[in-house]
């Protein structure tokens, strides 16, 4: 069979479980699953040549298929969750702990230091990060658990009547009230909301850091949660990720401060601080000794 039949064949397999799958789900999570077979079937038809006696069907198939992808994206959103705390997908603006946990270990990893980028690459498929967030990615192989059109998910979450990294300006709004300030820097997609001493930076609508000088954010910074079998480390140590970072110091911290252009994030605690680039750790400060680093 040629690679230009094979793309069409496998199109039309991706589009037949989408549409099986359709006829049952209920949770928000099937609908993911849904939209990521919607997107390997395009992108399976998009890759048929013109040249092929199947391209002009592949075009209309693209169509089709694209109006069954919004419907299930519609679907992502407003259906109820199984497991809220548990992801099943990642998205742009990921971070590099959720990619890495739903994708697995990649079969090889790329870093640039001097430009604060790193590539994961999953067989021929690609994840390029900035500062250890997902910032563009390529799914020839379709095998990347990504919702291309979706509000952003990372792997912390948040308890109850609260929000989190990641959160949209209105979850914070809701849970918040009307700010005391505000800052929008439209050049750049930057949005600052003052409550009192604390407040809440924003990105482009994500929340991407605070500081809760006054205790009075609604904010929990949460880790994913531990597989059957495993138990929270005691320690962190230089080049641990966030969620290890999080899970041993179990706590949320005071403030978070995040900038890509000097590729750092620095996570306060009330005992020290802990900074991140590329989303290991890279340094602290342990004022009190209370951090619990090794």
């Amino acid at each position: 069979m040629s690679v230009n039949n094979d793309a069409f064949r496998q199109g039309v397999e991706q589009a037949m479980k989408a549409a099986e799958l359709t006829q049952s789900a209920e949770f928000s999570e099937e609908w993911a699953e849904v939209v990521i077979l919607w997107q390997r079937a395009i992108a399976h038809m998009q890759a048929v040549p013109n040249g092929s006696t199947n391209a002009a069907l592949a075009k209309q198939k693209v169509v089709e298929y694209e109006r069954n992808l919004q419907y299930a994206q519609s679907n992502v959103g407003t259906r109820a969750s199984r497991a809220p705390s548990s992801k099943t997908y990642w998205t742009l603006g990921s971070d590099r702990d959720l990619v890495m946990a739903i994708q697995g270990a990649p079969s090889q990893t790329i870093q640039y230091q001097v430009t604060c980028q790193q590539t994961l690459r999953y067989g021929n498929s690609i994840v390029e990060l900035h500062n250890g967030y997902v910032k563009q990615y390529d799914n020839p192989d379709g095998n990347l658990q990504v919702l291309a059109d979706s509000d952003v998910v990372i792997s912390v979450s948040a308890s109850q009547n609260r929000w989190t990294l990641g959160a949209t300006e209105t979850d914070v709004l809701q849970l918040q009230g009307t700010p005391t300030r505000q800052e929008q820097y439209t050049s750049n997609g930057f949005t600052t909301l003052y409550y009192g001493k604390s407040s809440v930076m924003f990105e482009n609508g994500q929340v991407i850091g605070y500081l809760n000088a006054d205790q009075n954010l609604k904010v929990s910074v949460q880790p994913p949660a531990l597989l059957s079998g495993q138990t929270a480390p005691e320690f962190w140590t230089m080049g641990s990720s966030r969620t290890e970072v999080l899970r041993a110091e179990g706590q949320t911290p005071v403030a978070i401060s995040r900038n890509d252009s000097s590729c750092e994030e620095v996570f306060h605690f009330k005992d020290g601080e802990v900074t991140f680039r590329q989303g290991l750790v890279t340094g602290y400060r342990n004022r009190s000794g209370a951090l619990k680093v090794r």
